[in-house]
């Protein structure tokens, strides 16, 4: 898995992270109910020297390889999150 997730979930945000892009994929929230499509309301993780810390809560799917990312788009792949788990995100 890739160790470099803050990065490349930030520019998941680039979708947008304002309630505009409420049920988007990368659109913050703070509950499932803010997410839609399939997607599920899961926290990020920042990696660094010092470990995991957990971050934003951003829509997303969990997923256990790039394969599991492909319904997202041909730019999301899998990012190890804090906690072992994984979860979509899109790549540059």
């Amino acid at each position: 898995m890739r160790k470099y997730l803050v990065g490349s979930l930030l520019i998941l945000c680039v979708v947008g992270c304002s309630s505009a892009a409420t049920n988007l994929v990368g659109a913050e929230c703070s509950s499932q109910a803010d997410c839609g499509g399939g997607l599920m309301c899961l926290t990020l993780g920042t990696f660094s020297d010092a470990g995991c810390s957990p971050g934003p809560k951003a829509c997303s799917k969990a997923c256990q390889g790039d394969t599991d990312c492909a319904s997202l788009g041909a730019n999301f792949m899998c990012f190890a999150t804090c906690g072992g788990s994984s979860v979509c995100g899109q790549a540059g």
